[in-house]
């Protein structure tokens, strides 16, 4: 078999796809067409000029590494769990205006659509509720040249129905790409909690679009644990009334790290809620990004939306961007956002000084609450386990700390 060469991302587009349904042949040529007359994101694009993807987006890249991600739990009954590709072959209809439900995907969302090969379909069907999450894996394999990889996911939650979901993004090789999207479709009073931890050390690029139907919740929790260039997008389409989502997010940085989280909800019905919480600790070089969005729009009266971000400088070389902002359309509405960014509480430090605590001790039980009040909203106990201890792992004198949890 002939061995493929490297290319850049953009140089990697064929001319014309060939294979699969008119339709998602259809879907592909129009990410390739807006890929080639927008490009990717640059310094000037507004929403990436924090994000420098030049040497990303210039730099050659192997053909795309297995993608399909593993599933680390058994699929509980009821469940379905299908190949993007078995599905595309064989009864491709049912995918037939499922892919890119968040509308036409643009810059690496829209590479992604051009250039997955395969990916995962769970199905949880009207009435299912599912206790036991479902745990997903995608590990980047360490190799000796760059790779890319495209994982794709769909999640179909239909009315009534109830699914917990555990991804975790998983690599050690500084050189890899992963490029993923996720898409969530939400029923009428569908229910869905989300977990995604990002232990990637390597460039990742991550999107997940949410669409919601009357009275469905969706409740989202990131943790990222740094990385060598991570930008994430999660889109919340609220489109039935009575919808409500809560995005939650907690970021440890150090080093050269730069991550990026974007978040963007869309109350476009009446009666929604929304409410976001991202806390961050950025320490050495590294750089946080926080851009949140609410777009309420004219028909959203009764809505309710609350944006908070508060960050930690650690030290005196780190640097935090953060916007929370909102757009309203509509006037009967309850909105705020606000935004921190400063250093450990004196007051409680103080306190916990009085106490006989050391100061090296001191700040680090005080860094560990910080941004362990994020991790209790996981509402699985042991991947909440899990990331408490890669919290004590990552911050100084963890330890110690771990004695006083």
């Amino acid at each position: 078999m002939t061995k493929l060469s490297p290319q850049t991302l953009l140089g990697s587009l064929p001319t014309s796809f060939e294979t699969g349904p008119e339709w998602l042949r259809a879907l592909r040529g129009r990410a390739a067409a807006t890929l080639r007359e927008q490009g990717l994101p640059t310094k000037r694009t507004e929403a990436w000029r924090f994000t420098p993807v030049r040497s990303v987006a210039n730099a050659e890249f192997s053909p795309e590494q297995g993608s399909a991600p593993s599933l680390t739990s058994p699929v509980p009954e009821g469940v379905t769990a299908r190949s993007l590709r078995q599905v595309l072959e064989a009864e491709p209809t049912l995918l037939e205006g499922r892919l890119d439900l968040g509308g036409p995907p643009t810059h690496f969302a829209a590479l992604n659509t051009a250039l997955f090969s395969d990916g995962l379909w769970i199905d949880v069907p009207a009435g299912v509720a599912i206790e036991t999450p479902i745990e997903l894996v995608h590990a980047i394999p360490t190799s000796s040249e760059r790779g890319v990889a495209y994982p794709r996911v769909l999640i179909t939650v239909a009315d009534g129905a109830e699914l917990t979901l555990i991804e975790t993004y998983a690599g050690e090789d500084a050189g890899q790409l992963t490029n993923s999207v996720l898409e969530v479709d939400l029923g009428r009073n569908a229910k869905m909690s989300h977990a995604r931890v990002h232990e990637n050390a390597g460039l990742q690029v991550g999107r997940v679009d949410v669409r919601q139907d009357a009275d469905s919740n969706y409740r989202s929790t990131v943790v990222t644990l740094g990385g060598a260039l991570l930008r994430f997008d999660v889109r919340c389409l609220l489109q039935g009334k009575g919808a409500e989502c809560q995005l939650d997010g907690a970021y440890l940085i150090d080093g050269e790290d730069l991550v990026d989280h974007h978040t963007l909800v869309e109350h476009q019905a009446s009666h929604c809620r929304s409410r976001q919480s991202y806390r961050g600790i950025v320490s050495g070089n590294g750089t946080a990004v926080f851009d949140g969005i609410v777009v309420v729009h004219r028909d959203a009266q009764k809505t309710e939306a609350h944006q908070e971000n508060r960050n930690l400088l650690l030290s005196e070389t780190a640097t935090v961007h953060t916007k929370p902002h909102l757009e309203i359309d509509a006037d009967d509405v309850v909105c705020s956002h606000g935004v921190t960014v400063g250093s450990l509480d004196e007051d409680q430090l103080f306190y916990l000084r009085a106490r006989g605590i050391p100061e090296d001790l001191a700040h680090s039980m005080l860094t560990y609450a910080f941004l362990e009040s994020i991790v209790e909203g996981v509402s699985h106990e042991p991947t909440r386990a899990r990331l408490r201890e890669a919290l004590l792992t990552r911050i100084p004198h963890g330890d110690r700390v771990r004695g006083f949890t």
